[in-house]
């Protein structure tokens, strides 16, 4: 596979702008940083405020892209690493609402006979993107865990039918995760995993 396009990169003085240090850029302390910024989690954090609110301006200025190459590398257990699958599922539907509307569709098709309460508990793309638009906002002080749980029913859903998400690595939204087998599936099992380690306290 060739390397994954991504959708934003950080410039170098936006990275200064963040740590005051242009070669931090892709550093597990700037992903875990940019990540407690916008989702605060309710816990008191050691970080700098300063960076905490460069981060936020950064947001508030350039937008959440941005920063979001930050979290390309993080653990999928972990809050960056939420994020940034987080970010690919809303970064899609905002760019493919057509293709997402129509996944969507076909799945509640599928499904709506074997399965009709699950079908009708699942919230449409655009519900899931506008989720994650507060969430890309900063200092989300909403249920997170409910987010999580939206985007790991839209994912599954998706993926019961059409596992693969992204299908060539020519493909704007190609990325590790949006390209590995199962993509879809193996996306919602991320976004399950992480809300569970953020109702026992463990997701940083």
């Amino acid at each position: 596979m060739s390397t994954p396009r991504r959708p934003a990169q950080l410039k170098p003085e936006q990275v200064e702008m963040i740590e005051g240090g242009a070669d931090t850029a892709a550093t597990s302390e700037l992903a875990h940083t940019s990540a407690q910024a916008i989702v605060p989690l309710g816990r008191t954090h050691e970080e700098d405020p300063e960076v905490r609110e460069r981060v936020l301006a950064l947001i508030t200025d350039e937008g959440v892209d941005t920063i979001a190459e930050s979290w390309v590398s993080s653990p999928e257990e972990s809050l960056p690493g939420a994020l940034w699958r987080g970010f690919l599922l809303s970064e899609w539907i905002r760019r493919y609402p057509q293709e997402a509307e129509e996944r969507f569709a076909a799945a509640r098709l599928a499904l709506a006979d074997d399965e009709p309460e699950k079908a009708e508990q699942v919230a449409a793309p655009r519900e899931v993107r506008a989720l994650w638009d507060e969430v890309f906002k900063g200092s989300f002080t909403g249920d997170f865990a409910g987010v999580l749980r939206a985007s790991a029913r839209l994912t599954d859903f998706l993926g019961r039918v059409q596992p693969t998400w992204i299908s060539s690595d020519d493909h704007p939204m190609a990325t590790e995760v949006t390209r590995r087998d199962t993509a879809m599936l193996r996306t919602a099992d991320d976004f399950r995993l992480a809300g569970e380690r953020l109702l026992r306290g463990g997701l940083d």
